[in-house]
């Protein structure tokens, strides 16, 4: 129910101003400025319109609307207080706190809105009579932004992905940077930032790079020259990888035979790196590949190139044509 309250308005207008212009006229400033408080005290009071029988007033609604201010201030200081300050105390990892300081500032704006509204004096059983249009707003009109929200939430909670580990999307691989409420931001190799939105990455097959810790498999593939001695050739990689530096040492490392190519005999070096990041990884490949090509070198050993046999037709006699220059 909502109660028009213009004539009031233009009353009180009516008979408050002629008092304050006669008040100066005469030369009274105590009695204009009390008609200014008489004036400044209706319109504060004024009543707006009513809901369930509760009268909304604008002094109500401004108040409302401090609260709502500066209560969000105070959540996203005291979220990234918890986050920064009290969290490290118990010695967490960043992706577990960002997970603890965003869900502890919605759970706050929560409170923050509930207050908003119990200050302005809307009744909460106002939202049973627009809860079916609200829904019905929200099932059609904000689907897609309620699914993104959510999964933002489960990624929060459940913790697929973290901030600062090495993921990898439909081909796009990149370091978690930032999980928000409606999408997540990769930094890719090259510098530019991924925006996805939360609900592909639940959707969608992700490879987690630091799943179940940053330790990951890599391999180099070389091929060597037909002829070449396979068992020296095992040795030199084996070598090779024991000098490059980033290799982890203890973990196993291995060299495969793996094929017959057309123009090389092809072997695999496989080896375990724990980088930070893809142009870490792309470094220790490329470390190791100088290794190995000086290390054939020492050895002797060939590192094959492409090449062609041309077989001659026999059978029948060659024409040979004998070509002078004049």
């Amino acid at each position: 129910m909502i109660q028009d309250q213009t004539a009031t308005t233009d009353t009180t207008a009516a008979d408050t101003g002629p008092g304050v212009m006669n008040a100066i006229a005469d030369g009274d400033v105590s009695s204009a400025w009390r008609e200014v408080a008489h004036t400044a005290g209706n319109v504060w009071n004024f009543e707006l319109f009513k809901v369930d029988e509760t009268q909304i007033k604008v002094s109500q609604l401004v108040i409302a609307a401090l609260v709502l201010v500066f209560g969000t201030m105070i959540a996203r200081t005291v979220a990234r207080r918890v986050g920064n300050k009290v969290l490290p105390r118990f010695k967490l990892e960043s992706g577990p706190r960002h997970a603890i300081q965003t869900i502890s500032f919605y759970m706050m704006m929560f409170g923050v809105v509930m207050l908003s509204l119990q200050t302005a004096g809307v009744p909460l059983t106002v939202f049973t009579i627009f809860g079916g249009a609200l829904a019905l707003g929200i099932g059609f009109g904000s689907q897609n932004l309620m699914n993104n929200f959510i999964s933002g939430l489960i990624l929060l909670i459940e913790r697929p992905i973290a901030i600062g580990q090495m993921v990898e999307l439909d081909g796009d691989a990149g370091t978690v940077h930032k999980i928000g409420a409606r999408s997540t931001h990769l930094l890719g190799y090259n510098g530019a930032a991924y925006i996805i939105p939360n609900s592909k990455l639940l959707e969608n097959t992700v490879v987690n790079w630091n799943i179940p810790d940053r330790r990951i498999r890599s391999e180099v593939a070389v091929g060597v020259a037909y002829g070449s001695d396979t068992a020296r050739v095992r040795e030199v990689l084996m070598q090779a990888m024991g000098k490059t530096e980033k290799i982890l040492q203890g973990e196993e490392q291995s060299v495969l035979f793996s094929d017959f190519g057309d123009n090389a005999l092809i072997f695999q070096a496989h080896f375990w790196t724990k980088p930070a990041s893809k142009l870490e990884r792309l470094t220790v490949e490329s470390e190791l590949r100088f290794k190995i090509d000086a290390a054939c070198r020492e050895a002797g050993v060939v590192i094959a190139f492409p090449q062609r046999d041309v077989h001659l037709d026999t059978l029948s006699p060659l024409a040979v044509r004998m070509v002078t220059e004049d």
